[in-house]
């Protein structure tokens, strides 16, 4: 019963997430076109708690990834009983879906701190900064919603399959989240690069906000 019920606690996570991401996209878009200022900081609202709820899925991953909870099938494919407690962290981004929880994890939480530094010059001068943002952690969220969810069940096994042996090693615990962080970041400059182009505004400001 405990499974079952951590098991919708991380699906109901990342619909919110999705939810959110969506109406910061959608809702986001009519505030910069129509310069809605409340609904604008209501966008950039949802956009962080896409990062709130999409945590609250990451924390449930790693509870089965700890507890070894083959009846998760994303953990029986990817972590065994005999696994070291490191590498069962590694695993979290060993899979496919993992991956892409992790993106949104960085995605949102990178796209958050981005719009609560620059929430003053994003209201004023870039608003379609918000809905970019929301657009591109719309497209992961729905991935993790309707087409590679972690949080599949299954009969459990006696033991799961293990991580694949080239994710055992020290390295490879901190170099794919690094690698997240290089790509991921990428979006940042792109969100307000793109916020500047639908905002008619062609002169530096957007450089200067994203440069750090």
């Amino acid at each position: 019963r405990y499974t079952r019920r951590v098991a919708d606690l991380g699906r109901a996570a990342l619909i919110i997430a999705f939810g959110l991401a969506l109406y910061a996209a959608v809702g986001g878009s009519l505030a910069a076109r129509e310069g809605r200022r409340r609904l604008h900081e209501s966008a950039r609202n949802a956009l962080v708690g896409a990062f709130a709820a999409t945590v609250v899925a990451a924390l449930v991953l790693l509870d089965a990834l700890h507890r070894r909870d083959f009846s998760f099938t994303y953990v029986a494919e990817h972590s065994a009983r005999q696994l070291p407690f490191p590498y069962s962290v590694s695993a979290f981004w060993g899979g496919q879906e993992g991956s892409l929880l992790l993106w949104l994890l960085v995605l949102t939480g990178l796209g958050s701190i981005a719009v609560t530094l620059n929430r003053g010059l994003i209201r004023n001068l870039l608003p379609w900064t918000v809905p970019v943002l929301g657009g591109v952690a719309t497209f992961f969220a729905f991935l993790l919603v309707f087409v590679s969810s972690p949080f599949e069940r299954q009969v459990a096994p006696l033991d799961g399959n293990g991580l694949v042996p080239s994710l055992q090693n020290p390295y490879m615990m901190i170099h794919p989240p690094l690698l997240y962080l290089g790509y991921v970041g990428l979006t940042i400059p792109f969100a307000f690069a793109a916020g500047a182009l639908l905002s008619g505004r062609f002169d530096e400001v957007w450089i200067v906000a994203t440069r750090r």
